[in-house]
């Protein structure tokens, strides 16, 4: 996937592009989320964005400038990282939102999945009721 640009206008994402990028941030947030070390992850990113984005899926030129957010100010949602990135597409600075929550490991995920002793069945020959 490359982007061009087009005259003077600001270039924006295609529906096809959008859902590229999509993607392309979804492996980029699973793989930093799921690192051991988070830190050594960003700094792999910042090393080399351009290699290292493209192979989540996420080409820029080599050339282009990176901002690496690894804390939220409320400017993270998906939207916003799609804008982001089209504002680096029009200007070359590609800022990208990498956030590692410490507070998600602490989570005990038994209590939020719903797992338990609870037993809800589709099977007629379920004997927990």
């Amino acid at each position: 996937m490359t982007y061009q640009k087009v005259s003077t206008e600001m270039t924006t994402l295609t529906s096809e592009q959008r859902k590229d990028f999509i993607g392309g941030y979804t492996k980029l947030l699973t793989a930093a989320w799921s690192a051991d070390d988070f830190d050594a992850f960003v700094a792999s990113i910042s090393a080399d964005a351009s290699g290292t984005l493209a192979g989540y899926g996420l080409p820029m030129p080599t050339d282009a400038a990176i901002e690496i957010r690894t804390q939220g100010d409320g400017g993270e949602s998906l939207d916003q990282a799609v804008e982001l990135w089209e504002k680096g597409i029009n200007g070359g600075l590609y800022t990208i939102y990498v956030i590692h929550d410490d507070d998600i490991e602490s989570v005990n995920l038994e209590e939020v999945s719903g797992a338990g002793t609870y037993c809800c069945s589709c099977c007629p020959c379920c004997t927990c009721t």
